[in-house]
């Protein structure tokens, strides 16, 4: 069985009508990866040493790539202040631009815009996270 890709869990989560059920939702999809996206995303001790918007990358247009994220998840720390920071900025773009070609197009979607500090679905915020997970940051 193929798992539902992070921004799918995310937007059946930002479909729930009230807060309430949102944080529900959210709880009900839990995976490590889903938390370590989230964690990225509003934690503000987490930095990016990235620039600014979407870098030149070409979409995976593979299909059933929804898994992919899972698997290359854990190359998040080449991009994050404390991860290397002995990377050259230029590799740690080329790097970040090699992970985007490599998962799922959604997916890509909204790790550029975690990487931005932003989440693509109306919703979901840093508070409701909080909710959701109190010990995540």
């Amino acid at each position: 069985m193929i798992r539902d890709s992070i921004y799918n869990l995310l937007k059946k989560v930002s479909k729930e009508s009230t807060p309430t059920k949102r944080i529900e939702k959210l709880r009900e999809v839990d995976t490590p990866v889903l938390r370590g996206v989230l964690k990225h995303a509003f934690d503000p001790g987490v930095k990016f040493l990235l620039p600014e918007g979407a870098p030149p990358y070409k979409e995976n247009d593979f299909p059933s790539q929804e898994h992919l994220l899972y698997n290359n998840y854990r190359r998040m720390y080449l991009f994050v202040e404390g991860g290397r920071d002995d990377l050259k900025p230029i590799k740690r773009e080329m790097l970040f631009i090699q992970f985007l070609e490599t998962i799922d197009k959604d997916d890509a979607k909204l790790m550029i815009a975690v990487k931005d500090k932003k989440i693509p679905f109306k919703g979901i915020t840093a508070n409701m996270v909080k909710k959701a997970f109190p010990d995540l940051y």
